[in-house]
């Protein structure tokens, strides 16, 4: 492993600490301290989901034109300002725009991935950059096993029960995760007059991207709320909440050394479609479940379930993008995610206040069935033979 990726490993697991103490605190913060009603809370994530793609789409975009190591830089500097905010007010207002550069959005969970949407299209093209096709798959396992297993280890420090504590910790490993890329060499020189996007990069941005979209509704709905629903429904204490997101994260990043194993014996289509219908069927039975273990239980096997193809799905785009799109690619997925997913949250909000706490959780259910489909339907003719490629490679 190269000094380059040593350093973005690293920036990833002190990013992902942070991550995992904030997909607890922050919903409970905005709940019990902050007092706001889980419309405003809606309301706020929706800002936070809203931006944070427009913020991505644009770092990967210009990423890919002026040098990807100096836009990686920008982006890892929001979390520390949104934190800062965090820790000096409780203003409606700067809250949202604390959401909004933290990317809060989506990171009520482990899950989630809203905290690292906007460093995603940076950090994925200067790793791949680093790593031969061959061991990409296994290197991305590794980076998102570490990063799950640093999420859950992060949300753990729910048990401070001191809020202040919490952000002042958050702060601090925000700053360093943004600090040690500063070294980083970029390979990649980047030209100011990009050639125009060939016709199957466009159509592999176009398939990522119209995939994104269903998965970021599936877990708009749900996600940012899923420690609010512990602790309203289920009457979990807030250190209770930590442990369970932290399993979570522990269980799904282990599962995920399995991951390329089960590509080459099912292959990449047959592995999404029936990871993420699993993850659906058990998203669906969450709000039905009279006892709280059995949520618990339900919650870790939902997470797991869904991101355990996701190393290989990683692979996959950025082996079948060219060199100079790659940052494009990561960065239209991601907006095509998250552009949903604020829609989802704002509305999830209003719909758990107004209406009922199982509607959102039906949402997302069908929009998984429906997100797997399409997986069929565009990547299908990936026959075992590419996939096995793409397992070595």
């Amino acid at each position: 492993m190269n000094r380059n990726v040593v350093l973005l490993l690293i920036s990833r697991i002190t990013r992902s600490l942070a991550a995992g103490a904030l997909a607890v605190v922050v919903g409970l913060y905005l709940v019990h301290d902050v007092h706001l009603s889980l419309f405003q809370v809606g309301v706020i994530f929706g800002v936070g989901a809203f931006v944070t793609p427009l913020i991505t789409f644009f770092l990967g975009l210009y990423s890919d034109k002026y040098g990807r190591k100096k836009l990686l830089m920008i982006a890892l500097s929001f979390l520390p300002i949104s934190v800062l905010i965090l820790l000096l007010t409780s203003n409606f207002y700067l809250l949202m725009i604390s959401s909004a550069l933290g990317g809060f959005g989506i990171a009520g969970g482990l899950v989630g991935g809203g905290v690292g949407a906007t460093v995603a299209p940076m950090q994925t093209a200067i790793l791949t950059e680093n790593v031969p096709p061959r061991e990409r798959t296994k290197v991305f396992s590794l980076f998102t096993v570490l990063s799950n297993y640093s999420g859950s280890a992060g949300a753990l420090l729910a048990f401070l029960q001191n809020y202040r504590e919490i952000f002042a910790l958050t702060l601090a490993l925000s700053l360093v995760s943004a600090i040690v890329v500063v070294p980083i060499k970029e390979m990649y020189r980047p030209r100011r007059e990009v050639k125009a996007t060939s016709e199957a990069d466009k159509d592999v941005i176009k398939k990522f991207t119209l995939t994104g979209i269903l998965n970021g509704v599936s877990q708009g709905f749900i996600v940012p709320f899923i420690p609010i629903i512990f602790s309203e429904v289920y009457k979990l204490p807030q250190g209770t909440i930590g442990a369970v997101v932290s399993v979570g994260g522990i269980v799904s990043a282990t599962s995920m050394f399995l991951t390329p194993k089960l590509t080459e014996a099912m292959g990449f289509v047959k592995l999404i479609i029936a990871t993420r219908s699993v993850s659906a069927v058990l998203v669906l039975l969450f709000p039905f479940l009279a006892s709280p273990m059995l949520a618990m239980v339900d919650y870790v096997a939902f997470t797991t379930f869904r991101i355990i193809a996701l190393p290989a799905q990683q692979a996959l785009m950025m082996n079948l993008v060219g060199e100079g799109r790659r940052a494009t690619a990561t960065g239209s997925n991601q907006v095509g995610r998250l552009v949903p997913a604020a829609a989802s949250t704002s509305l999830s909000g209003y719909l758990m206040k107004a209406v009922s706490l199982v509607i959102p959780f039906e949402v997302s259910f069908v929009a998984t069935v429906v997100n797997s489909y399409l997986y069929y339907k565009y990547f299908r003719k990936v026959d075992k033979a590419t996939t096995e490629v793409l397992i070595a490679e």
